[in-house]
Formats: structure tokens, sequence, C-alpha cells
């Protein structure tokens, strides 16, 4: 009788709370998510709820929009996504939501970014904000991370000061610890202007990072920049990407803006294989639907704002509450239904034997590879979620090898198709390499003129493809400095390439990304060989900053 009575009441308590009493348990090791045991790939995707159109996310009266938001949560899930991002805390009739959709959640909590970190008022409304949500939330193990910081301006936290930015985060780390235990805390820092920040102080690594041409994208590589971060930090913890994405608005620039549909589309799974290839256990795309609002008038969708086209989802007109999905929906969908963690896209690799990753939902049941048209390996899937076996290679001296990859259902189907081009030898090999030199080297105050010298050092079978890209990424605001293109082609014969270039150094810069980046090719695979220093003015950031 007691036994029966005990699974009546917590029957009765997942009634009234809508809360499961089967936990999900989270572990961080070996840089990756474990759900309940099992490695977990995060397929998120950013999602606001009162933002339709005619609607503010931010200024209007909040309501819950329960009816929407579960029509949103179905949607998302059929779409292959396992979870949410949002960007402030969802009240807690939505978290029940989340919670019996069966979707997880990383969850913002909104702390304003521009406000002074070490004003004791402010301190204190963002602990009793935090406590409140947290009375709340410890229930539901939906939340598998929270978000505790948006974007934080370099300017902003210059000002402030890097140990006013530390405190208060280690503060309310301690609070979500204390209170919420075992969940994962961190924020959603922007990869090009906070690429300064040692994110060790977070319990993971977390990038909003966007595709657009410049800087470090624009030398390095949308991959390979990434990656640096994730190098940069030490790859001590996983990495998540929180935003990334393509607008369809009608104009823009440098990808920012004025893509169309199909660019979008293309885009988008461009982005999700880099990111893969960049060491992401976590990707979340910006965003299910359009933002009206960001553009100051939230009853107009403005042609010429970029941030109100990222969406998946676009919107008729300002009477129409559940929209049309876009291409990209679509082609994300089936991208996702087996996500290739390794062999890595354009990856050099000196072995015969190349680990074999996958992430794969329930529709998935067999894999085959194949390299030139001949079947290479071949393996049923037996369970959805993380696969791992091996690849057995045989390269002759240094091979480019692209392997067309099947998977297939349980009828035998096809559903998906991907190549994945790599670099494979039979013993290790010399590259080409690309270094550089930053003048002032240590100290922004040295100077008011910078220099960045770049040597790169050719290799027989290498070649060179493309101009010499350099920048010297100088933080203010979302402005990342100048760049310059070098053209190398008379040079090409050289077994060592040497260039200089000179840049003004503003009085309001604190901090300079110097990167420099060229095209290689051998056969059809190409990569990028690059480098990048971090300069700093004086010690400001030694609290934040990397040493």
């Amino acid at each position: 009788m007691k036994t029966k009575i005990m699974l009546f009441l917590s029957l009765l308590a997942s009634l009234f709370t809508g809360y499961s009493q089967s936990k999900t348990t989270i572990e961080i090791k070996d840089n990756w998510y474990y759900l309940n045991g099992e490695k977990y790939f995060i397929k998120a995707i950013g999602y606001e709820i009162g933002a339709r159109p005619g609607q503010h996310p931010y200024e209007d009266v909040r309501t819950d929009d329960l009816d929407l938001m579960k029509f949103d949560l179905k949607v998302i899930k059929e779409g292959g996504y396992n979870a949410i991002r949002t960007w402030s805390q969802f009240s807690e009739p939505q978290l029940k939501l989340v919670q019996n959709s069966g979707l997880k959640l990383i969850m913002g909590i909104a702390v304003a970014p521009d406000k002074d970190y070490g004003d004791p008022k402010f301190v204190k409304d963002c602990e009793d904000s935090v406590r409140k949500v947290m009375n709340y939330s410890k229930k539901y193990d939906c939340i598998i991370t929270y978000l505790i910081l948006n974007e934080p301006q370099t300017d902003h936290v210059y000002k402030v000061s890097g140990k006013a930015f530390v405190n208060l985060m280690k503060d309310l780390m301690t609070i979500i610890h204390k209170e919420h235990p075992g969940i994962p805390v961190t924020i959603s820092a922007n990869a090009m202007i906070s690429d300064y920040i040692d994110e060790n102080i977070f319990d993971v690594y977390a990038y909003n990072c966007y595709d657009h041409t410049e800087a470090q994208t624009a030398t390095i590589g949308f991959k390979d920049y990434i990656k640096g971060l994730y190098e940069l930090n030490g790859l001590k913890k996983p990495l998540i990407t929180t935003e990334f994405g393509y607008s369809v608005s009608h104009h823009g620039f440098g990808r920012y803006g004025g893509n169309t549909i199909a660019q979008q589309t293309t885009g988008l799974i461009s982005n999700y294989r880099d990111l893969l290839d960049a060491g992401a256990v976590g990707i979340c795309p910006f965003y299910y639907a359009d933002g009206w609002w960001k553009g100051g008038n939230a009853t107009i969708h403005n042609p010429e704002q970029p941030e109100e086209w990222f969406g998946f989802w676009g919107y008729s007109d300002k009477n129409d509450k559940y929209g049309s999905p876009r291409p990209v929906w679509f082609a994300l969908r089936d991208y996702m239904k087996a996500l290739i963690i390794s062999p890595k896209n354009k990856e050099i690799y000196t072995t015969n034997k190349i680990p074999l990753e996958l992430y794969t939902d329930k529709e998935t049941k067999k894999v085959v590879v194949k390299l030139n048209d001949k079947v290479l390996y071949s393996k049923n899937i037996t369970k959805e979620g993380y696969f791992a076996d091996q690849l057995a290679l045989a390269p002759k001296g240094i091979e480019d090898m692209d392997l067309l990859f099947e998977f297939y259902n349980k009828d035998n189907k096809l559903i998906k198709t991907e190549s994945i081009l790599i670099l494979d030898a039979e013993k290790p090999f010399e590259l080409p390499k690309l270094s550089i030199e930053v003048t002032p080297d240590k100290d922004l105050n040295a100077g008011k003129i910078g220099s960045i010298k770049t040597n790169i050092e050719t290799k027989e079978n290498f070649k060179l493809i493309d101009d010499l890209r350099v920048s010297f990424n100088t933080h203010l605001g979302w402005e990342v400095g100048p760049q310059a293109t070098v053209s190398i082609k008379d040079q090409l014969y050289k077994k060592t390439i040497s260039t200089e270039n000179f840049f003004a150094i503003p009085d309001n810069c604190w901090i300079v990304n110097a990167s420099a980046g060229v095209t290689v090719q051998y056969g059809k695979f190409t990569f990028k060989i690059h480098d990048q220093k971090l300069i700093f003015r004086g010690d400001w950031a030694k609290e934040v900053g990397r040493k």
C-alpha cells in the first residue's frame, strides 16, 4: 500500500508541475555533453516567443503565448532539433511546455550587457533576478545550460574593468550552481569581439559566430577561425556555437544581409559543416522565425534591416501568427538526420585508421562510405545518437581522398549523402607554413602605427591559389578594423615569400587581433595556412584575458 501511495503522489506531482520525476543527468567530460551517460550532440535552434509581427519580446508586457509556443515547439521537434536556445528566461508555464515537448533548453537569463558590472546595486539586481528564476527553473531538467550574458562589448568591459566582469560572472555562476546543481553555466560571447576572453572561467565555451568575410573569417577562414578560438581556450571544455546565420534582407554587405533564399540555404549547411569540423558539440543557428521588432517598428517588416530577416520561418503580413518555412528549414532538417563528427572535412591525416564518429536520428539505419565509387565501409546503425568506429584507409604517399557518405533508412532508401574531402598520408610530411610578426608585439601603448610582417614558406606540390589576406582587428564596437589584400602571384616561384603591411592604432583600441592567411591547394584538397596574435594595451585585461 505504501508503494502505491508513493506512486500516486509522484504521478500527482507530475500532473501539477508538468515535470517528470525521471531526472536527466548531465555530465561534462571528454569535451562532450553526456546526458544519462550517453554522448549528446546539441542540435538546437535560436527561439524567441513574443516576437511575432507587432510584438516586441523585451519591451511589451510579456505574455506566455502558450498556444503559439506549443505550435512552435512541435514544429521545431519535427524539424529534427533536440533543443532550443533563448536570450532571456522562460516563465514557469513556458518551461512546463518545453519539458513536456521533450526538447532540451539552453536558457538565457536577461543580464544587461551594457551596465556597470561593478556597481553594487546592479550586482544585487542581477543576483535577485537570477535567484527569482532559480526558484522555479531548478525544477526542470529540460534545461541543459544557462547563458547569463550575451555579447559583452570590448570597450565596455575595459571601462568597467575585467575584474568587475569576472567577479559578476563568478557570482552569478555560484548562485546557479548552488540552486540548480549540475547544470553548466556560460555566456554567449561574440567570436569576433570576445576572442580575448579566457572562457575557462565558465563551464563550457559558447560563441555567436558569423561568416561575414571580414577580419579573421577573411584571413583564417570560418572553420579555422572557430577552431582557433577553441584552441586559444586550451581545448579543455565542450564548444557550443550559440548563433550563426544568413539574413535574406533585400540589402546588406559582407554576407550580413542581402543574401538570396538559396544562399541562406547553402550558407547554413556550409557553416554547419565548418562548425562540426571546428570541434563544436552543440550547434545553434540563428534563428527560428523573423523578428520584425528589430528595426524599431514591430508592425513593419523592414526590407533594409538585416536583423529582421535571419529567420528560417517568415510571416506574410502583420496578421500572420504562424508563418511559413523557407527552404533552409527543410535542408537543415535533412542534413541533421546524420551528422558526421569524424572524419572532418578539409582535415589532414597521417594515419591509415581514421576515427568514424556519427550522430544520427532514429530514421537512420545504415551508413555506407565510398572511395572512388567503391564501398570502403558499410554498417547497420542500431540506435539513434552517437556512433563510433574506424575507417581503414591505405594512402600511397600523400592522397586527396573524396569520401562519399550515404545514409539509409529501414527500407534501404537513401535519405542523405555528404562528401568529406580529406588529405591522408602514410607518414607525416611537411606543409607550407605562414607566420606573422606584429609590431608592437606586447603593448599597444608602444606606438601609433602597427605592422604585420608575413612570412610564407612554400613547399613543392602545394600551390598557393589565392591572394594573401591580412587583418588588423581593432575591436571598436562591431567594426573589425582595417584589412589588406596582397597579391603574391609574382612570388610563387620563391621558397620564402615575405610582405609587410602597416596600420594605424586608434587611441581607443584596447586590443588587436592581428592575423594573416592564404589558401593552399593539393589536388582537389584546399586548406588555409594562417597565423594570429593578440596584442593588448597595457594590462587592463589581465583578469579576463589571455596571458
